[in-house]
């Protein structure tokens, strides 16, 4: 269960400009030393900049907000949006660097992030002391995993303006998540000192809480226990703290969750990933854990939902527990097609990690296999499957402890299914021996019944043959005592 990283910051500034601020007096004419200085300032706080130039600063803004009506901006929007906040900075210089990054973030906004990324650098080098173009790049480059090179990026942001809070939140954040994967005590430091001084300028800086919160929950988990008490008063204390501002962090409630973890209180812990979702019903991290959760109370329609949203987001996407998860929740669904292939990607996207494969072993030998309309022929190709499935995982699996149980479980099934596919030879070869029984039997009944009808016509042709003799021999007795009968009568005449 892991926890976000880097604020996006990826945005149009729509400053509200007051227009009775300290301006030019002439077109064109020299500046007073008060004028050059406001100008000068102005490239970090355009409350300084002309009048003329926030009116103008305000016609883009009016017609970036007209062309945003509709919700979206089509290509040619974009281009024409990019080409006006160019105009206003052309037209004022640097007091109107937030017009050049506006400009370039429309391309941001847009999705063409290399054009915004040339027009991010090109501003480093015509207005160096505008902070927020670095950070802006150092989000792209995080985006794409180059955690190296925008953590520079943003430390030069927080060089050039001391005064800056969004970009040393995301330096904090990357220290902090540097300090996660191998805890190093100088990047925790380093990135305390960082979230600490926000907090002295901004008590309720929401990004800061956050922060602060994670890196104690990443020290406690990884270094001393303690610092999980101190980081759930960081949650505890951020969430009241903005609260009373109007605010809500889902980021806090996640964490609040993954400390109610670690004390096993998993039903609280779904509670607060719950509401980390309200808050934000995208947070991929929130969606994640409370999805793995939800799996464990056999929640398993939720459970796939909130895994389908954690996917989404570009780390989830490459997490192999998102789709681990995702198979196990569409398994318990019986979306066995959806199953199978998640449970695919996670392999594709870990080869060296061997839950896959055992998943995979127990959708074909308990699911697959157990359908209603399988024959036995189907049910032993399941259980082939199932077989090699879990003889790759012991492999794979090897010695590592982490997978013991598994493995004593992958071999019990294995040694299940090879008894009985034994069980069932025998069975077949059972069934041959009583269909050759049956029909030994039927042959010796038909050899008896032919024998006994034969023996039973031989009887019934010699009745016949000895009723047809005594017949015979009876009417030879008649013909004899007739003709006997008729000599007498002739002697007596």
């Amino acid at each position: 269960m892991k926890t976000k990283s880097i604020t996006k910051l990826l945005s149009v500034a729509l400053l509200g400009l007051g227009l009775a601020a300290c301006g030019n007096k002439g077109k064109g004419g020299t500046k007073s030393p008060e004028e050059a200085k406001a100008s000068k300032e102005a490239v970090l706080n355009p409350e300084l900049a002309s009048k003329a130039a926030k009116e103008d600063f305000e016609k883009a803004a009016k017609s970036y907000q007209a062309a945003k009506k509709d919700g979206s901006l089509t290509p040619g929007e974009c281009d024409a949006q990019s080409t006006k906040w160019m105009e206003v900075y052309k037209k004022h210089g640097k007091q109107m660097a937030v017009a050049y990054f506006n400009a370039a973030a429309i391309w941001e906004e847009c999705g063409d992030i290399e054009k915004a990324e040339k027009m991010y650098l090109q501003m480093t080098k015509e207005v160096p002391e505008y902070d927020m173009s670095y950070n802006n790049l150092g989000v792209i480059y995080w985006n794409r995993a180059q955690e190296e090179k925008a953590l520079s990026y943003f430390k030069k942001a927080v060089e050039v303006n001391p005064r800056t809070n969004a970009p040393r939140n995301n330096l904090a954040a990357a220290l902090r998540d540097r300090y996660s994967k191998s805890p190093a005590q100088k990047d925790f430091e380093a990135a305390e000192g960082h979230i600490q001084r926000v907090l002295a300028v901004d008590s309720s800086n929401r990004v800061a809480y956050e922060n602060l919160a994670r890196l104690y929950y990443d020290r406690g988990r990884l270094k001393d226990r303690s610092y999980l008490v101190l980081a759930n008063l960081v949650v505890t204390q951020g969430i009241k703290v903005l609260k009373e501002a109007g605010l809500q962090s889902s980021d806090l409630y996640n964490l609040k969750g993954l400390l109610l973890m670690e004390e096993d209180n998993q039903v609280e812990a779904l509670k607060a990933f719950k509401k980390a979702v309200e808050v934000d019903a995208n947070h991929a991290d929130a969606n994640l854990n409370m999805a793995l959760l939800a799996i464990r109370f056999r929640d398993f329609d939720n459970g796939e939902k909130s895994l389908k949203i954690a996917a989404r987001d570009r780390r989830h996407s490459k997490n192999v527990e998102t789709y681990l998860g995702l198979g196990v929740a569409q398994r318990g669904l019986r979306k066995y097609a959806d199953a199978e292939k998640s449970f695919h990607k996670a392999e594709k996207i870990e080869p060296k990690d061997p839950r896959p494969l055992f998943n995979l072993g127990i959708l074909y030998h308990e699911h697959l296999a157990s359908q209603d309309d399988l024959d036995l022929e189907g049910i032993k190709k399941h259980y082939t499957t199932a077989k090699d499935y879990f003889q790759k995982f012991v492999q794979k699996a090897g010695s590592n402890k982490k997978y013991a149980e598994s493995v004593a479980d992958a071999k019990n099934r294995i040694a299940q299914i090879e008894e009985s596919f034994r069980t069932w030879k025998e069975m077949a070869e059972l069934e041959r021996k009583a269909k050759e029984l049956e029909e030994l039997q039927r042959k010796q009944e038909e050899e008896e019944k032919k024998r006994l009808l034969d023996a039973e016509k031989r009887a019934l042709e010699a009745a016949k043959r000895a009723e047809e003799a005594a017949r015979k021999q009876a009417e030879e007795a008649a013909k004899k005592d007739k003709e006997g009968g008729g000599k007498g009568d002739d002697k007596k005449k």
